[in-house]
């Protein structure tokens, strides 16, 4: 993105840089948003506990 300031006669063009998120970051933001329903998935695959009521408890 860029940012136009004018000064008296000259124009002067200001880039302003703008930081991208890595894969790792980007890996890490997205587990930590929908971490409880991939975790709660994977066990009612399982079978072994009640999906629904953990995801309750992980997504508080």
């Amino acid at each position: 993105m860029s940012t136009i300031a004018l000064k008296n006669t000259n124009q002067k063009v200001f880039e302003k840089e703008e930081k991208k998120a890595g894969l790792r970051e980007k890996f890490a933001d997205y587990w930590k948003e929908n971490g409880a329903m991939i975790i709660s998935g994977m066990m009612a695959l399982n079978g072994d506990t009640n999906a629904y009521r953990t995801y309750c408890m992980l997504h508080k």
